[in-house]
């Protein structure tokens, strides 16, 4: 069993999936880690 870690929000900004270097990885490892209460994504989420 894995223990995430409770957060009530997360913001996350200008993520610019789809570029080189936007750390999908990491941002995956991240989001697998906690337990928000509130996601907010606020703009610039994909760049194609």
């Amino acid at each position: 069993m894995t223990n995430k870690r409770s957060v009530d929000i997360v913001v996350l900004s200008d993520l610019h999936l789809g570029t080189v270097g936007c750390h999908a990885v990491e941002l995956a490892q991240y989001l697998n880690s906690i337990e928000p209460r509130i996601l907010i994504l606020n703009g610039n989420i994909f760049d194609i």
